[in-house]
């Protein structure tokens, strides 16, 4: 009887364990796919705002860069406006070769007719835009007086382009048109065709015309929606998305229905033109990174369902050792993604300061090239208008020549930035004594400290060792900065140069009473297109790039430059050269 009842109690004793064991199995089997599905999500989630951060560098990228060239496009017409064809055709060739990725530059007459450009094989001389109907562009150009961009193109020569149609008056009287033609696969190749697969990547116009298509499904020049039809209307929904400007992520099927993709779309304004790029790419790739996390889970659920039945204190021992495993594995996989989200994020910050540093420049650019116009526009017509006497006319004369030499900076100091950005910057080093060059310079800036009654003195330790340097380019970096101390030190100041050898170095201190510079602001000052006080209303002209310059001259000869300052204090500006 009793061993009777022993086996009973035994029988209720597996059966209880058996029961507690099938629950603590269908408990992990609903914890696991809760999990998964929340794992699920946080990654997809991180993917999606991955994808669109590749989209918005692409566009970012893209739009810098062709608003970069419209406003060099921009420049060189107001510098032509009263150039003879020889030297419009100079001009060209010098944008051309100074700048990367220009197909051509034309010059239209008033009539119409293309008459100048380079370079000479990309050029359809004589090409008449009434006769072949193509003056619709023209003439938005000519009497809106304002840049305007057309919608891409088919090129004579093959490909698509951008074409930047720049009008060029001098006064009210209309001169022509500079037009100049940016190659789709010029961009394309710089911009797009780094995409690695299984990533795809696509460019559309606000009309919906194909620019360029990694997958090379489509050619450019087709119309995706209607190449598209009505075979995938979640992507003719996104395609009507992009082509409003808007930016986002979506999915959609391909068009046989074999596979559902992820899409990212960001936009690019260029002046009145709209485009668009959309990176592609399988859901399946998403999958695969959950998918380590999916078979753990399964194998952990296996696992304890074994011994669970063997030993409780096994579930708990083994639920305890794969849930930590298991956290680990998800933490890993979501901190490779979040920071390479970080990453783009920050470089994509980066992208934006440097585009609203640029569009202050362009516009701190468009003031200084303007502002001179006026006086002289002022003293020609006032010298063509009366006679006056030999002090008036020469007063005038040199106003006009002064203004001229303003603006001849400013646009060499945009060769010059031009040069140092692309790489082109050449140096021709000889062996120089130091003292000389400063001399050099001192001597080409006597006029300006004479005006502000401002004393320049030297201290040149005797016998310094000659340097290898450009004498051009070192005169250049002591007009640099002695300009700039006789811009911000007031009248009756001191400016102060000394060099001397220091160890296997010779430095050269240039150091002034002027206002001086904030501590927040010195480490910056040295930055392309930066100016400590970039409103229209500042005090003091200048296009903020001569710093820039300086620093790039000193590092490729070898050198440094840094400055100290206090505000109210004056500035040193420390150079060291290499003997």
């Amino acid at each position: 009887m009793v061993s009777k009842l022993i086996f009973k109690d035994n029988k209720y004793n597996l059966l209880t364990i058996l029961i507690i064991c099938v629950f603590a199995i269908a408990l992990i089997i609903f914890l696991g796919s809760r999990s998964n599905e929340e794992v699920q999500n946080i990654v997809q989630e991180q993917f999606n705002e991955h994808q669109l951060l590749l989209a918005r560098q692409s566009t970012d990228g893209i739009e810098e860069f062709l608003n970069q060239k419209t406003t060099i496009i921009e420049i060189l017409a107001n510098e032509i406006s009263d150039k003879p064809p020889d030297e419009v055709v100079t001009s060209f060739v010098n944008v051309y070769n100074e700048t990367t990725d220009i197909y051509a530059i034309e010059f239209v007459n008033k009539s119409g007719i293309v008459t100048l450009g380079y370079p000479e094989e990309n050029i359809p001389l004589g090409y008449d835009l009434y006769e072949n109907n193509q003056e619709w562009a023209f003439e938005r150009a000519r009497d809106n007086k304002e840049t305007y961009i057309s919608t891409p193109t088919f090129l004579l020569e093959g490909g698509m382009g951008g074409f930047i149609w720049t009008p060029i008056y001098k006064a009210d009287e209309f001169k022509g048109i500079v037009i100049v033609i940016i190659r789709i696969s010029d961009i394309s190749d710089r911009f797009l065709k780094n995409c690695e697969s299984p990533h795809e990547i696509y460019m559309i116009d606000k009309r919906g015309t194909i620019l360029y298509d990694s997958s090379n499904r489509y050619l450019w020049g087709r119309n995706y929606p209607e190449k598209l039809g009505n075979e995938s209307p979640y992507l003719q929904q996104i395609l009507h998305h992009q082509m409003n400007g808007s930016e986002g992520t979506g999915y959609y099927l391909e068009m046989n229905g074999s596979e559902k993709r992820l899409i990212a779309y960001s936009p690019i304004h260029w002046r009145n033109q709209l485009w668009s790029v959309a990176v592609t790419s399988p859901v399946s790739e998403v999958d695969t990174l959950i998918n380590s996390v999916f078979v753990k889970q399964s194998v952990f659920i296996g696992v304890s369902g074994i011994f669970l039945l063997l030993s409780s204190f096994s579930i708990i021992l083994l639920l305890t050792r794969w849930n930590k495993s298991l956290e680990l594995e998800v933490a890993g996989k979501t901190s490779e993604i979040t920071k390479s989200n970080e990453l783009l994020k920050r470089a994509n910050k980066k992208l934006m300061e440097l585009d609203k540093l640029k569009s202050d420049f362009v516009s701190m650019v468009s003031h200084e090239l303007k502002t001179p116009l006026t006086p002289m526009k002022i003293s020609a017509e006032f010298l063509l208008q009366n006679d006056p006497d030999v002090n008036v006319r020469t007063e005038m004369l040199e106003l006009i020549i002064r203004n001229i030499d303003r603006q001849t900076r400013m646009v060499n100091d945009l060769l010059d930035i031009s040069r140092i950005e692309s790489g082109n910057m050449k140096f021709r080093k000889e062996m120089l004594d130091i003292g000389e060059i400063i001399n050099s310079a001192v001597e080409t800036m006597k006029k300006q400290s004479e005006e502000k009654k401002i004393n320049i003195t030297t201290d040149i330790s005797p016998g310094l060792t000659k340097i290898n340097a450009d004498k051009d380019k070192l005169i250049q970096v002591f007009v640099n900065l002695l300009s700039n101390a006789l811009k911000f030190t007031p009248n009756g100041g001191n400016v102060e140069i000394k060099a001397f050898e220091s160890g296997k170095y010779i430095k050269v201190h240039v150091k002034d009473d002027g206002i001086g510079i904030p501590p927040d602001k010195i480490d910056k000052i040295f930055d392309k297109f930066y100016q400590i006080d970039n409103t229209y209303a500042r005090p003091y002209s200048g296009s903020g790039l001569g710093l820039a310059i300086t620093k790039s001259i000193m590092e490729g000869h070898g050198g440094t430059i840094r400055a100290q300052s206090a505000p109210g204090e004056g500035s040193v500006f420390i150079l060291t050269f290499l003997k």
